[in-house]
């Protein structure tokens, strides 16, 4: 966004030096600039709060300024920090804070591809017009004309003419603006390109570049690729859309009623992992003639409690279950609750104990 604005790292820097750097032009492209910044930074930071909400409902809530304020404050800090971080601190997370040049750097070898400069082409370095009267006279001369436009559009500001360096972030820009330069003074392009360390010295030996894009470490990583990625499919696949989680009451952990019947209670929680409502049966196993009540909630069928629970929605229901003291004579039996879906017949299941005090 930044260049698409104010153009390349080197042409920011020279408005940024120019005589009147504060002009009308200049002052507007700052304000468009920092404007879709913060306004890039707010959705970033909302994307994020509403990632572990219900979008829709927090969306709305957030709109009418009926939110939860933990929203409004979370959505200001990640707002803040993702300003502060991308706008103005881009080059030193790429270089201190991101992992990635680390792993990076443990997982390539010397074959493997990076921005690399082709000191068999580029050494010695030298004007134009003295590289000219060199080769008229026969003799070698380097294509680098040391005018460091590499330098200048590079983000991190390195010279990757030095070699390889961790805090080149492989975007390539200094081989655009190379070539550029190569095409003005009628040299071969590629002066800078994307080479491995194999090559580099082959080049400088005179002889002819090998890329190996089959080898172990590539079969190695592309399989482990695969089998993650083929289990993460698998599992978003076959995820389930409806699930059950269940926790016994501990105090107290069994009541004895008057008329002799055990009673437990439990928090039932059902999360609806659908984009509709559903209607949940919920049904027990185990205890003898045991019967379950869905506490606040009214069923037309008192045997079988239904409930209904919203899209992307987690319900949590108090549920007691009564049984007969004579049918149930063991201090603890397993039960099982199991909630169906009544349009699409999908069951999930969890397990307890239902105890006697």
């Amino acid at each position: 966004m930044e260049r698409l604005i104010e153009g390349d790292r080197r042409e920011r820097m020279k408005k940024a030096a120019s005589d009147d750097p504060m002009k009308l032009q200049r002052i507007s492209e700052l304000v468009l600039k920092h404007s879709i910044w913060l306004l890039i930074a707010w959705w970033t930071g909302g994307a994020w709060v509403l990632y572990f909400s219900d979008a829709p409902t927090l969306v709305k809530d957030l709109i009418t300024f009926q939110g939860p304020p933990l929203a409004y404050i979370w959505i200001a800090i990640l707002t803040a920090t993702t300003y502060t971080l991308a706008g103005f601190m881009r080059e030193q997370v790429c270089v201190y804070m991101c992992p990635w040049p680390r792993i990076q750097a443990a997982l390539t070898d010397e074959w493997a591809l990076n921005v690399t400069y082709r000191y068999d082409r580029g050494e010695n370095r030298m004007s134009v017009k003295k590289a000219a009267e060199l080769r008229a006279l026969g003799q070698p001369a380097g294509d680098c004309i040391d005018c460091k436009q590499c330098v200048a559009v590079c983000p991190t500001g390195i010279d990757i003419r030095d070699g390889a360096q961790m805090d080149c972030i492989q975007c390539g820009l200094c081989i655009d603006a190379c070539d550029t330069v190569m095409t003005k003074i009628g040299r071969p392009t590629r002066l800078i390109g994307y080479d491995n360390d194999i090559n580099i010295h082959r080049r400088q030996e005179g002889k002819a570049p090998v890329y190996k894009l089959v080898r172990a470490r590539t079969v190695t990583y592309a399989a482990i690729i695969a089998v993650v990625g083929g289990a993460m499919v698998y599992k978003l696949a076959t995820r389930s859309l409806l699930d059950v989680n269940v926790l016994h009451d501990r105090n107290p952990i069994a009541i004895k009623l008057s008329d002799g019947s055990i009673r437990n209670a439990y928090t039932v929680r059902v999360l609806n992992k659908h984009g509709f409502d559903r209607v949940i049966a919920i049904d027990i196993e185990g205890p003898v003639n045991a019967t379950v009540h869905v506490v606040g909630a009214d069923s037309v069928t008192p045997d079988r409690p239904m409930i209904v629970i919203g899209r992307d929605q987690t319900e949590e229901l108090r549920l007691l279950v009564t049984a007969p003291e004579e049918n149930n004579p063991e201090k603890s039996i397993p039960v099982k609750f199991h909630v169906t879906d009544i349009g699409l017949g999908v069951v999930a299941s969890a397990t307890d104990n239902f105890v006697s005090p």
